[in-house]
């Protein structure tokens, strides 16, 4: 008769039992030195070994040939006890006798000697099943039992039996069995039983059955009928219902990506199979969860097949780290709202969506404000805006119907050569440290633009304005010249091309645009009569007051500001990277690099001394330690790229010299100064301002 694998397979001794080594390792050391408990209790999931520990136990404590933790195997007693018949092992199924009743009956026969063996032994099974008046029963005969009374209790949920009972027995804790570890078992059996098997079935067989090795063989049984007397990968899919894990793989890399025709073929797909969607967005978070985990933890082995490995390696290293966890925490939100979901496919689709629609923003990184309705002869414009509970009326934009109480819309054709270079848009810039703004960004984040700067190079006054780019889209993300974590100094393309990278500015930068010749410019000013809302000009002032104690460190690279266009006043002088480390040389060096925007963001807080491509040492605050940690080998190679000779460490000090980012940000409070001048010089701008009483706000200069 045929004998399934859990059964047929069964260990019978300590050397045979699969994994549980703390648990043997104990139970033989106690057997060869006669330290024997009288009561032991075995807890874990299903399938992980607790029985089988207590029959090789029993059988250990009565074989023939003396209590031992390697029994015979021969003698009527471990024959007997292999066979389920020896009649001093008693195993009892608690959840079938729960009474007191039951527990007395059983009690009744504890003082009689053993009628074949050595010891008598009570294995009883699921014994969190007991009710309360059976533990209590039991109590004073499990605490001092006659000498040759064991007892050995097994349960998967231990947190249900009363404290006094644990306290009178030994524990043990049976842990899951490893993916790998069920794997190799399996490969070991279905060799003796001259199965054909391929390893990735083997190793879907073994995940699938979630660390119980009774589930593992069941599993197996199963897959062998189903394969005809083989195991094969697609076969072990088909049985298990599972879904390929190159779908996820595929979709993860088509959201990072954002193909949305990708996107629509793998949802298609879904609804064609028929997938249970709630399977497939546990596979989609424990996918999310293995990318995070090998980014940051990478020396942590991957125990799956070799495909899968390498496909979990490609794919950890397109998406971000930060990226992988808020899809991880949207993927979750979207698997408990499953259930109110109007059907499942739907919750599970707008998951997706969701991640598509959101992904977080680095720290160089701005979203560029919604394109401008196109002016005439596509000159940019100054506006005034007014307050936000003021709509002001498209027809307003019509020249007949304006008055001197509404959003006035001038058009100033003067020559270039009489007018001097005006910025392109106003709004307000905030001076402010990062707590602050952290605060304002949530208020005001839908509101206004990042307040970080973006400096493209004048645009000559010839070119045609038909020929210029148009601007990005309101979901756009742009890279960012001005910001203190982009690049300074490197010259435009010869072709004049755009390069776009997603970055956004740190919180206490300006924001700069093209700046045009304010021919051809449209001006909106904002009524500011009794009705209007009241203005100040605070930014300025703050501004003012960031840029003067650190004035004189600038000096004389800003000592002539005052006749440079903000974008002059912005740019790093070319440095030669020869001799000794200064901070200009430092900042010139990282800013021109190809670093990336993070590792930037951490180079400008520092500061760098000693002999470039010699010994070289890095200064920094200690609150930037867990960074450093992170990133030094990244910063230690680019150096030892460009001076392989580089002896590079790091110094954890507070920096009294001034940092690149501090010197950054007062050449943007001196180019804001600048532009504001520039803008304030304006006669047409003067003249409005005397001719509505009005005052500029919320300068933004991009």
């Amino acid at each position: 008769m045929y004998q399934v694998l859990a059964r047929k397979y069964r260990p019978r001794n300590f050397n045979e039992l699969v994994g549980q080594n703390h648990v043997s390792r104990a139970l033989t050391s106690a057997l060869e030195r006669g330290r024997l408990h009288h009561a032991y209790l075995f807890t874990g999931t299903r399938g992980v070994g607790k029985t089988t520990i207590a029959r090789i136990l029993a059988k250990c404590l009565n074989c023939e040939t003396g209590v031992t933790s390697t029994p015979c195997e021969v003698c009527a007693t471990c024959k007997a006890v292999n066979e389920g018949r020896f009649i001093d092992l008693i195993e009892i199924d608690a959840a079938s006798r729960t009474k007191v009743e039951d527990t007395r009956e059983l009690l009744d026969n504890v003082p009689y000697a053993p009628t074949q063996g050595r010891f008598k032994v009570y294995l009883i099974d699921e014994v969190h099943m007991l009710s309360t008046h059976s533990f209590n029963a039991l109590l004073k005969t499990l605490e001092e039992p006659p000498e040759h009374v064991k007892f050995l209790f097994a349960t998967t949920d231990p947190q249900k039996l009363p404290i006094t009972v644990i306290s009178r027995c030994l524990q043990f804790t049976l842990r899951p069995l490893a993916v790998d570890e069920i794997t190799s078992h399996l490969t070991a059996i279905l060799e003796k039983e001259s199965i054909s098997a391929e390893q990735d079935a083997i190793w879907q067989i073994a995940e699938s059955a979630q660390g119980s090795l009774r589930d593992a063989l069941s599993l197996t049984d199963q897959a062998i009928a189903y394969g005809q007397g083989e195991v094969h990968h697609q076969d072990v899919k088909e049985m298990l219902g599972l879904i390929d894990r190159t779908i996820i793989y595929d979709l993860i890399a088509a959201i990072q990506q954002n193909q949305k025709e990708r996107i629509s073929e793998l949802l298609l797909q879904f609804r064609q199979q028929a997938l249970d969607v709630s399977l497939v967005l546990d596979q989609l978070i424990s996918t999310l969860h293995e990318l995070a985990m090998l980014q940051y933890l990478p020396n942590l082995s991957l125990k799956y097949s070799a495909e899968i490995n390498a496909k979990i390696m490609q794919l950890s290293q397109l998406v971000a780290a930060q990226d992988l966890q808020l899809y991880y925490q949207i993927a979750c939100k979207g698997r408990a709202e499953l259930q109110i979901a109007v059907t499942q496919e739907q919750g599970f689709e707008m998951c997706v969506l969701r991640m598509l629609a959101f992904r977080p923003m680095q720290p160089n990184e701005r979203l560029v404000s919604a394109p401008q309705a196109v002016q005439q002869n596509n000159a940019p414009e100054i506006q005034m805006p007014v307050q936000n509970s003021m709509q002001v009326p498209a027809a307003l934009n019509q020249p007949e119907q304006l008055s001197s109480h509404q959003n006035v819309q001038i058009e100033d054709q003067k020559s270039a050569a009489s007018v001097a270079p005006a910025v392109s848009e106003i709004d307000e810039e905030y001076y402010s440290d990062d707590d602050e703004f952290d605060d304002q960004h949530h208020q005001t984040a839908s509101d206004d633009p990042s307040s970080d700067d973006f400096l493209d190079e004048p645009v000559p006054p010839e070119a045609p304005a038909a020929a210029a780019e148009p601007q990005p889209a309101a979901d756009q993300i742009v890279f960012d010249a001005g910001s203190g974590d982009t690049l300074f100094g490197l010259e435009p393309e010869e072709d004049g091309k755009d390069q776009r990278v997603n970055a956004q500015e740190n919180s206490d930068d300006l924001l700069f645009e093209a700046i045009a010749p304010l021919d051809d410019m449209t001006l909106h000013v904002t009524d500011t009569s009794e009705n209007a809302a009241d203005v100040t000009e605070q930014p300025l002032q703050s501004a003012e007051a960031v840029t003067e104690p650190h004035a004189a460190a600038l000096e004389p690279a800003l000592s002539e500001s005052s006749n440079l266009m903000p974008q002059d006043i912005l740019k790093l002088q070319p440095q030669q990277l020869e001799g000794e480390w200064t901070v200009d040389k430092w900042e010139y060096w990282f800013r021109s690099s190809e670093l990336s925007p993070a590792l930037q963001e951490l180079a400008q807080h520092g500061l760098m001394t000693g002999e470039i491509g010699g010994v070289s040492t890095f200064h920094v605050p200690t609150q930037y330690e867990r960074l450093v940690t992170q990133m030094q080998h990244l910063l230690e190679q680019a150096l030892h790229t460009q001076w392989p000779s580089t002896r590079f460490d790091v110094k954890y000090e507070e920096l009294e010299q001034l940092t690149p980012y501090a010197l950054q940000h007062e050449r943007k409070g001196k180019a804001f100064q600048r532009a504001s001048e520039l803008l304030h010089h304006e006669p047409v701008v003067d003249s409005l301002l005397a001719a509505f009483d009005g005052k500029l706000e919320n300068i933004q200069l991009k």
